[in-house]
């Protein structure tokens, strides 16, 4: 067999290998922190139900959408050219698609 061609089979098995391996963790590990995050929303607020947690909703409310609104100030320009090139990205992606697909 060429060397070449032993190399990428050998190159292509080991980033199948790993691409595996890393996916399989990465669904197991999200999974865990999903669900640790998910008990400590859960614990909040039925702490905050029962009153033995005090949460100011409407400050936390209004910090939410001050720093949303410094955000959009901030990144204004870059956030106008990104959403005129969506459209662009999305039919190239698309159609590449289409075109792999088809061909």
């Amino acid at each position: 067999m060429n060397e070449a061609f032993l190399f990428f089979l050998q190159t292509l098995g080991l980033g199948l290998l790993t691409g595996f391996v890393f996916g399989y963790l990465f669904k197991k590990i999200s999974k865990i922190i999903l669900f640790i995050a998910a008990i400590i929303i859960i614990l909040v607020v039925v702490l905050g139900h029962n009153e033995i947690l005090q949460i100011d909703w409407l400050s936390i409310k209004n910090k939410g959408i001050n720093l949303f609104s410094d955000y959009l100030n901030v990144y204004n320009e870059r956030l106008r050219i990104f959403l005129q090139n969506v459209p662009f990205t999305i039919g190239l992606i698309v159609g590449g698609l289409i075109g792999l697909k088809k061909g």
